[in-house]
């Protein structure tokens, strides 16, 4: 086994690799333990608001899974559209949408849903489109229709508990020294996957719901990096395991 600082990540099994590949280079050792699997929900509303895109002032994403799914049904009906402005709640979202092709038009500085809300100002009288998943982006509708917008709420897919994986949980009984959690969905999965952790680790959320969610199970939160982004979530876990 190696000797450097193991770190669990939760993300599902699709998104681990840039995690892993980074606490790797940061001089840590990830122990892969999906959490979380997505399922797709049915596209009627989505569907919808395609073939009435011009109404729209802005199209809004909380997350990269939020994109994937857009652009994937765009794709199956083989649209070209004319989007309206785009606004994403981060980096990592913003990086999922330029792979499509556009760039967005609005990231906040602090990289939440309340931030991304606030910053749009007044939206009196605005329509706004809100693909995302079943179970995430409720508190930015409220907010958004605070602010005076029409929000149309397109759910695209579920966050379900991943499938037990019998060789990940082996792996996680070795033992580790962190836990990363990256969404509140996972924070939950793992522990009815696992049960709490191990209550000598370290556990690191990537933003204040994760940490929020954390808490609420009865789990001690060590990390919240300054950024809310996977590099500050490792720059954080790393400086707090080697000093």
């Amino acid at each position: 086994m190696s000797d450097r600082p193991r770190v669990v990540v939760t993300r599902r099994a699709e998104q681990a690799g840039a995690l892993a590949d980074k606490l790797r280079t940061a001089g840590l050792e990830p122990v892969l333990f999906p959490t979380v699997q997505l399922r797709p929900l049915p596209s009627h509303a989505l569907d919808d608001a395609l073939k009435n895109l011009e109404m729209f002032d802005w199209l809004i994403f909380t997350s990269g899974n939020g994109v994937d799914f857009f652009f994937r049904r765009v794709e199956e009906l083989e649209l070209r559209p004319q989007l309206p402005c785009t606004a994403v709640v981060g980096p990592s979202t913003a990086r999922r949408l330029a792979a499509y092709g556009p760039a967005p038009d609005f990231m906040p500085a602090e990289y939440t849903g309340a931030a991304l809300a606030a910053g749009l100002g007044d939206l009196t009288g605005q329509h706004i489109l809100l693909p995302r998943a079943k179970l995430g982006g409720l508190e930015i509708v409220r907010r958004l229709r605070q602010q005076g917008a029409e929000v149309f709420d397109a759910p695209l897919y579920d966050t379900v508990t991943a499938t037990p994986d019998p060789a990940a949980l082996a792996e996680l009984q070795k033992g580790y020294e962190a836990i990363a959690y990256t969404s509140p969905t996972a924070v939950r999965g793992f522990v009815k996957l696992a049960g709490r952790p191990d209550g000598a680790a370290i556990v690191a959320c990537i933003g204040p719901s994760t940490a929020q969610a954390a808490r609420a199970a009865g789990l001690p939160v060590t990390i919240v990096p300054d950024e809310y982004t996977l590099d500050g979530l490792v720059e954080s876990v790393a400086a707090h395991l080697t000093r």
